[in-house]
């Protein structure tokens, strides 16, 4: 049997977008380093234990589309880079393709990480926001807690949407 790249592996946006005005897609990109290495380096022990984690990733990232992101060891410190965004505010379009559904990508700004991982830089949520409208996005959501939110990052997200076209 031959894998088809669908809209996704997990959901399939075309099957929510005949009931739904938008789709909310988590592009948590800051954040999300640190997890899916953690996510990673918990499969490479269980379930891919006869790989190496590099391996692993490698496996991963082309099931994912996530070719070009960092390697295991910097992926913590790094996040996933705004081209993740791009690319999966892409697919979402794609998936919704010919409804009337929306797509709104939801960034991540200063959700907590630990000391030694990823913190959310203004350049970070300027540089993601900027993608996600670039690629076709109807608009953003910024997540998680205003109350965890520096404003500085909060600035960034407003630079980036009212940047000119």
């Amino acid at each position: 049997m031959r894998w088809a790249r669908r809209s996704s592996f997990e959901q399939d946006y075309g099957q929510f977008a005949k009931t739904a005005d938008y789709l909310k897609i988590v592009l948590y990109n800051n954040c999300g380093g640190p997890r899916y290495a953690g996510a990673i380096n918990n499969v490479a022990n269980t379930i891919f234990a006869d790989l190496s984690p590099d391996e692993v990733l490698e496996l991963h990232n082309r099931w994912l589309n996530y070719e070009g992101e960092q390697s295991l060891v910097e992926l913590p410190k790094s996040g996933l880079s705004s081209d993740y965004v791009a690319r999966e505010t892409k697919r979402a379009l794609e998936g919704v393709a010919g409804t009337r559904c929306k797509i709104y990508p939801d960034i991540d700004i200063d959700i907590p990480t630990d000391p030694d991982q990823k913190q959310t830089t203004p350049e970070d949520v300027y540089a993601s926001t900027t993608a996600a409208l670039k690629a076709g996005a109807h608009g953003v959501i910024l997540s998680r807690k205003y109350s965890e939110m520096k404003l500085a990052n909060l600035a960034a997200a407003a630079g980036a949407v009212n940047a000119p076209a």
